[in-house]
């Protein structure tokens, strides 16, 4: 009979950083390729928070999409999994900033944060499996 102990994890733990770190990848990756599609309009939005000047504004607009397209690309490769996951902190660190921790419209929690959470954990923990980190770490 199999006993599980509640205090002990059920699997390898390797497998936590590549469960976060693909849902994680997957997600900046499909962000930036819909922001993709229209760059001016993302401008705009950027522009509209009147947060950066407008100079700033147009280049995180710019910018943006393409970093969130690597970043993610470097974590679901498991490549210069720390790099990335500093990158997308900061992005994800700004989000919230421009969004708040509780935004209008309804919404309990901004998912941002939860977002954050996942990538700072990276930064501790490293890959995890399946990565080319790891591999050039292991062997």
């Amino acid at each position: 009979m199999l006993a599980m102990k509640m205090n002990e994890p059920i699997g390898n733990p390797i497998w936590g950083p590549f469960l976060i770190r693909m849902t994680l990848g997957l997600y900046f990756m499909l962000a930036g390729y819909a922001k993709l599609d229209n760059i001016p309009g993302f401008i705009k939005e950027v522009e509209s928070f009147q947060i950066l000047p407008p100079h700033l504004a147009t280049l995180y607009g710019i910018l943006l999409p393409y970093m969130e397209i690597l970043g993610g690309t470097l974590l679901v490769i498991g490549i210069w999994t720390t790099l990335a996951a500093f990158v997308i902190s900061l992005m994800l660190l700004s989000f919230v900033m421009a969004f708040g921790v509780f935004p209008k419209g309804g919404y309990l929690f901004n998912k941002d944060v939860l977002l954050l959470a996942a990538s700072i954990s990276l930064l501790y923990s490293g890959a995890g499996a399946m990565s080319i980190d790891r591999f050039r770490k292991t062997g």
